[in-house]
């Protein structure tokens, strides 16, 4: 126990009060650093127009062997050239969540003039999957 003297308005007052130990805890920055082996200018020219959903299809082909959904946004210019690619989200192996704020939170600081949304099938539902899908 500790006595402590404290201010009030009708003068000073003495206190006991219990002595309790401080805990500090500190949080631990993780960082992982990726390392790209192959080049990217090989399947990503700068200047390349995607007219087709054919060479959208073919930059991603690497999802088809994915164990997880994978969501991503590709913002191209007003001729259809990739300014940037974002991953937005990482799901589960059946399903990714992804919010509409998530999507164009980026577009629009890429000043996008339109928008691709690239999103895998993981496993045996691309084959049962034949819908046609609307954004509404």
């Amino acid at each position: 126990m500790k006595t402590i003297t404290v201010q009030t308005l009708f003068g000073a007052e003495t206190m006991t009060v219990p002595r309790r130990p401080i805990k500090f805890r500190q949080i631990k920055a993780i960082m992982e650093t990726l390392e790209v082996r192959e080049e990217v200018a090989a399947y990503l020219q700068a200047d390349r127009r995607y007219s087709s959903p054919e060479q959208v299809a073919q930059i991603f082909s690497f999802l088809h062997n994915e164990a997880k959904e994978h969501f991503f946004t590709v913002h191209l210019d007003g001729k259809n050239r990739i300014l940037c690619l974002d991953l937005v989200s990482v799901g589960s192996l059946n399903q990714s969540i992804v919010h509409p704020r998530e999507v164009f939170k980026t577009s629009l600081s890429t000043s996008a003039a339109s928008l691709l949304l690239v999103h895998n099938l993981c496993g045996a539902q691309h084959k049962l999957c034949n819908v046609e899908l609307r954004v509404m």
